[in-house]
């Protein structure tokens, strides 16, 4: 499915009403013949093969060193476009001068009537979910705010990723786009949500949808977050959120629902908080990184204390809907 995907990615993007400058392909070792499948069928298209499993982020920085165009779209290999969907998230990008991203409205590849995704939303302990995933798509209908796009279809000003960094390497999958949103935020830039900019995505096919990587991966990351965004306050604050979010999703999990309750099918939950420990310890380890690389951020940062907590309450979502999430 993997190679019939990506091929897919392709033919979505060469049937844009907006012509796509460039389409590169960041290739991380896959082992399934997709860069050779490409080169035979799409020659116009850059091929670049890392080597190496580089993760999302250094993947994503590969390929935006490699153009110079004004802005840059980030897609996933899983994902296909509607015809209109790049010029659609560029009208909405320029619709504003303080737009620095803009996420699509995404819908499962397999039921397209399903949404995925529209837009992130976040947690006062770090966390993030895809906004309005399984839910009726008519909600999604506002051309509005949201606090960054999920770059499994996304648009940035190219300039300004440069500028605030690129993908921070350690992340290697998820949260990422949350990473980069806490930046575009804080230094003064807002991401627009358009519905108009629609695609279509296999969720987690690459990776399982409840797999202890995951799960590890989604907790480390988190805390990552804290660390490189968080004041003391909240870095307190944090302590009391993951455990009134966790107790959330024990209970959900019992009524058979969240993700919890999927993963609970496969492991037991004494195994998942061996996981969760494993991500705090590895976490705590990296620590002094992320504090670095937060250090180097602070110049940037025109967020006070009080509008960083107006940020928060805009765009949080509950623990009840955090634990529900699947």
């Amino acid at each position: 499915m993997a190679v019939k995907s990506i091929l897919e990615c392709i033919r979505s993007l060469q049937r844009q009403t907006l012509t796509p400058s460039h389409i590169v392909v960041v290739d991380n070792l896959s082992t399934d013949g997709s860069p050779e499948k490409i080169r035979t069928l799409f020659p116009d298209v850059t091929i670049i093969e890392n080597g190496y499993n580089a993760g999302w982020g250094v993947g994503c920085n590969v390929g935006i060193k490699s153009i110079k165009t004004d802005y840059v779209a980030l897609i996933n290999n899983d994902a296909y476009l509607d015809a209109h969907c790049l010029e659609e998230m560029v009208r909405a990008i320029q619709s504003r001068p303080n737009y620095g991203s803009c996420a699509s409205k995404i819908f499962l590849w397999d039921s397209p009537e399903t949404m995925e995704v529209a837009g992130v939303v976040i947690y006062r302990d770090g966390s993030s979910i895809a906004r309005g995933r399984l839910q009726p798509s008519e909600r999604y209908n506002d051309f509005e705010e949201v606090f960054c796009a999920s770059d499994c279809c996304s648009l940035y000003r190219r300039h300004l990723l440069l500028r605030i960094g690129l993908y921070d390497p350690d992340f290697f999958m998820y949260c990422d786009d949350t990473d980069i949103g806490w930046r575009l935020q804080l230094t003064g830039w807002k991401c627009v949500y358009t519905p108009k900019a629609m695609a279509y995505h296999a969720h987690s096919r690459s990776s399982g949808s409840y797999t202890d990587f995951k799960a590890y991966h989604v907790e480390r990351n988190r805390l990552y977050l804290c660390f490189k965004y968080f004041s003391f306050p909240y870095l307190v604050a944090g302590v009391f959120f993951p455990g009134y979010r966790y107790l959330y999703q024990i209970l959900k999990s019992r009524q058979g629902k969240g993700a919890l309750a999927k993963y609970r099918k496969e492991r037991s939950l004494l195994y998942g908080m061996r996981i969760l420990i494993k991500a705090h310890w590895h976490a705590m380890k990296n620590a002094p990184t992320m504090i670095r690389r937060r250090r180097e951020f602070q110049s940037m940062n025109h967020i006070s204390r009080h509008k960083f907590t107006k940020l928060l309450h805009r765009y949080s979502g509950t623990a009840s809907q955090f634990a529900s999430y699947e």
